[in-house]
């Protein structure tokens, strides 16, 4: 029987699809990836609203993933615990709905049914041992033991080089069909298909991001300015009906806010310095820093507490990233405490405008895009006048320092790329991101420290391919 109304209880989960959004997913869940003006998760959760959430995850991310979820406060939070006895709808955490797509998912999903696309779970509404027989599958997928295989693959898929990986044909999607017919017949489980759309690589989030902030400004009840925010003499507001400015916002003489190509949302504590230009569809995070004279173009999303000027174009910066001068980021995904330095440009489009290729989970891919830039991964440095060529991938804690174009990949924890590689320490690691989160007022907490520990093991384990 199908039900209108939602199970009290949301649990969200990763797949074993996790290496494809390397580095961007090796320090968070894949459902904390930023999109639109939310992360993946939160798109689920404002649009479902439970009274409480189950999170699954890889377990060396649990700790972490705990501590910012309490400190964030709201609806109660389990990560990695066990499920109760009650009713519980499981969503997969790279499900991308848009309008009324997740709510006619949840509405036509009966008690006791999966659905699957090619294999993988998109979303299941189970209770008892069911409930707890599915969190116990999707965990095999993605425990300590299956992210040292999948480091291992990577290594081996990377050793390889241009040749072609099984997976690559639609093995690895058979392999996965197999394995969820049988535990459905095992558990007493109807297996449904289904088209939704799930994000399978960093690139499409960009490809993505234009229709989410757009999606979220329709689904928001918030428009116009916040009586508690005042514009200064000389800002210009181009489609006002398009533009949400939070509480305690400044917006200083001359910036232009041009939601005539789309929705620009503002959130609460943001300041715009003098002469900004914002582009919609645009997206600026609680807390965060335009300065003067900056671009900002459309489908860009800068997180909380960004430090962002030049010009940006299509990009998504999440929170606490860094590019506070001059220079260009176009088509690009730059994770949580990542230093963009004064002049440095991303391409995004190859000079015979044909289509980019990138590196992810162990080789070169065709990304099917002619315009992409860099994905850079938490803690990154990018020192001044540094060039990034198209479908770039700089690391987790990497250090670009280079005279000419970076090379293609700088894997994870590199410090220095010229003339050859070295890689950072551990201890020195910690020692810079704790001094750089102090800056913001951010504690470095144990909980970060193992996290960093168990990032580096899994780097090593992949041999540079991480």
């Amino acid at each position: 029987m199908h039900s209108t109304t939602s199970p009290p209880i949301l649990c969200i989960f990763e797949d074993d699809r996790y290496p494809n959004f390397f580095p961007l997913s090796l320090a968070r869940p894949v459902f904390e990836l930023s999109v639109g003006t939310h992360t993946l998760k939160d798109r689920l959760v404002d649009e479902i609203d439970p009274q409480s959430i189950i999170l699954l995850c890889r377990p060396y991310l649990a700790a972490a993933l705990a501590a910012d979820e309490e400190r964030r406060g709201g609806r109660p939070c389990a990560v990695n615990g066990a499920v109760p006895g009650e009713e519980i709808l499981f969503l997969n955490g790279r499900l991308l709905a848009y309008g009324s797509e997740l709510r006619d998912l949840v509405a036509g999903l009966a008690a006791g049914t999966l659905l699957r696309k090619k294999g993988t779970i998109v979303a299941a509404r189970l209770s008892g041992e069911r409930a707890s027989a599915l969190a116990a599958h999707v965990g095999a997928m993605i425990s300590d033991e299956s992210v040292e295989r999948a480091a291992n693959e990577i290594k081996r898929i990377a050793s390889l080089g241009a040749a072609i990986d099984p997976k690559d044909r639609g093995d690895g999607d058979a392999a996965r069909g197999k394995a969820l017919a049988k535990w459905g017949a095992q558990n007493g489980v109807k297996l449904e298909e289904s088209n939704v759309r799930l994000v399978s690589q960093c690139w499409q989030l960009i490809g993505e991001n234009r229709a989410c902030i757009d999606d979220d400004f329709q689904k928001s009840p918030l428009r116009g300015t916040s009586p508690e925010t005042e514009l200064f003499k000389g800002v210009e507001l181009i489609n006002e009906n398009d533009i949400v400015i939070g509480s305690d916002v400044e917006v200083r003489s001359g910036t232009v806010l041009d939601a005539s190509e789309g929705a620009i949302v503002v959130a609460n504590g943001v300041r715009i310095e003098p002469n900004a230009i914002i582009y919609g569809p645009c997206a600026i995070g609680e807390g965060s820093i335009v300065r003067g004279g900056a671009k900002i173009g459309h489908g860009t999303t800068l997180g909380r507490q960004c430090r962002v000027g030049g010009e940006v174009e299509e990009s998504i910066f999440f929170p606490f990233g860094n590019k506070q001068h001059d220079g260009f980021v176009g088509h690009s995904c730059a994770g949580s405490w990542v230093n963009i330095g004064a002049g440095s440009c991303t391409s995004d489009l190859k000079n015979n405008y044909g289509l980019v290729r990138s590196w992810t989970a162990g080789r070169m891919r065709d990304t099917g895009r002619r315009f992409l830039g860099a994905t850079i991964g938490d803690h990154a440095k990018v020192a001044v006048n540094s060039r990034l060529d198209a479908g770039a991938v700089v690391g987790f804690n990497a250090n670009v320092m280079t005279s000419g174009f970076a090379p293609k990949f700088v894997s994870s924890f590199t410090w220095r790329t010229e003339p050859e590689f070295v890689l950072c320490g551990l201890d020195d690691a910690i020692e810079t991101a704790r001094t750089m989160m102090d800056r913001r007022s951010v504690p470095f907490t144990e909980a970060h420290a193992e996290l960093f520990k168990a990032v580096f093991r899994l780097c090593r384990l992949a041999g540079g391919s991480l």
